[in-house]
């Protein structure tokens, strides 16, 4: 292991992939992240998933997080998207509404989010 701390982003990637693994929301971006990891990386993305108090472990598999992305920018592009995704999901498993926009939207798009309404809407 080097001195070097992943960045942040991937260090939350990488706590939320080893306690959230089994997770509706998280597991398929878990499965996915599996996959297209080499079989070394494969077992540090265990080694974490089963121990998700090491920090160590979820050092390292932050480490290769940043390094698959460092090899591959569409592999870190795919990660954040697809873990953005999951985030939405899990939020939404609350109860809640949730939305997620990608893309341009102005000029003739339009977004709009409604909760409850308890009268006539007109846009």
């Amino acid at each position: 292991m080097g001195d070097d701390v992943p960045e942040p982003m991937i260090m939350t990637m990488a706590a939320v992939l080893a306690t959230r693994a089994t997770t509706a929301a998280f597991g398929g971006l878990c499965r996915w992240v599996k996959e297209q990891f080499s079989p070394e990386a494969q077992a540090v993305l265990e080694a974490a998933i089963e121990a998700p108090e090491d920090g160590a472990r979820v050092e390292e598999l932050g480490r290769e997080l940043e390094r698959a992305e460092q090899a591959d920018p569409e592999f870190g592009q795919k990660l954040r998207e697809r873990y953005e995704r999951a985030n939405v999901e899990i939020h939404a498993d609350n109860g809640s509404v949730a939305n997620s926009v990608s893309g341009n939207v102005g000029g003739s798009g339009k977004v709009v989010q409604i909760g409850t309404v308890g009268g006539n809407v007109s846009l």
